[in-house]
């Protein structure tokens, strides 16, 4: 019996990271607004109920969606930053990588237009899976900073990566007052820096 348990459990995780790549596709293809649940449902050859089953809203399977995403992004950021050897440095490339690769990639740059972010900003802030992406960017950066006395002392490293995260929107979001990598840059040594970087 508790084989039995175990196969089904597998094969519907399997089927669920099915359906959460095909999901992926179809966002990509169709775009997110246009996208609906019984494009994936047909997509995925199954009826709209039996897509229930796995995602019982379509922010559900966004959010899915994010975590794989993000994690792409996130390992072209760390390529981006892998010769970048202190913590201010860091800081500013990451966002910089952040506004470059969104703007090269479709569907990032609906993800955060003006018309879809209310939407992704929620679902990407509510869900801690995809906050825990996130911050699985940030928080080896964190630790390496305090380790060697460069982040600014008495910070919370979830605080931060939240805030980061919010910094990150802002960025990729406002593209009219930061048009370019120079100005995240600019803003980022401005702004940024002073608040997490320590002082000596």
């Amino acid at each position: 019996m508790a084989a039995t348990a175990t196969n089904k459990a597998t094969k519907k995780s399997d089927r669920r990271s099915q359906i959460i790549e095909i999901a992926r596709k179809r966002f990509r293809k169709t775009g997110l607004a246009e996208a609906t649940l019984e494009m994936i449902a047909e997509d995925a050859g199954i009826a709209r109920p039996n897509l229930y089953r796995y995602f019982k809203h379509k922010s559900d399977l966004l959010s899915a969606v994010l975590v794989i995403e993000a994690e792409a992004i996130n390992e072209r950021r760390r390529c981006k930053i892998a010769d970048v050897e202190n913590f201010a440095g860091r800081l500013v490339r990451s966002m910089q990588a952040t506004v470059e690769i969104v703007g090269e990639d479709r569907f990032w740059a609906e993800i955060v237009s003006p018309e879809i972010v209310p939407y992704t900003a929620y679902v990407a802030s509510s869900d801690p899976i995809v906050l825990d992406s996130n911050m699985a960017y940030w928080e080896p950066i964190l630790a390496e900073a305090e380790k060697n006395g460069e982040l600014a002392s008495g910070l919370d490293h979830g605080e931060i990566r939240q805030w980061l995260l919010g910094i990150e929107f802002m960025f990729m979001e406002r593209r009219e007052i930061f048009p370019t990598p120079e100005t995240v840059a600019h803003f980022a040594k401005t702004f940024l820096l002073p608040a997490l970087v320590r002082r000596d």
